[in-house]
């Protein structure tokens, strides 16, 4: 038989893990400065990993990252280097979903 001190005790002591815990994971789920700062490096990232593709002279694209989420601005030579970029920049650690506004440039 489970006894009234003893239950008391668990209580109380289920009562002070949480007021531990819950505040701290709380905290850091919602801190939108922690989110600013991985957005900025998910950017960086993403920035370097155009800068470094092979289609660097076929595109000139700007990058911006909200909550995960890349927009792509600007032009592209081709609907391939355009693909090609929007594929890089959704293989970034960090980014979730891609938004494409890259304009293919018009053949002469």
């Amino acid at each position: 038989m489970q006894t009234f001190a003893s239950s008391a005790v668990r209580l109380l002591l289920a009562v002070f893990l949480a007021a531990v815990f819950f505040p701290a994971v709380a905290a850091a789920q919602g801190n939108p400065a922690d989110s600013r700062s991985t957005d900025e490096l998910t950017e960086a990232l993403a920035r370097r990993r155009l800068a470094a593709d092979d289609l660097m002279p076929y595109h000139r694209v700007e990058v911006s990252i909200a909550d995960g989420v890349a927009t792509l601005t600007g032009t592209a030579r081709t609907r391939q280097a355009r693909d090609a970029v929007v594929r890089e920049v959704g293989k970034v650690s960090g980014v979730t979903s891609v938004k494409d506004r890259i304009e293919v440039e018009p053949n002469p």
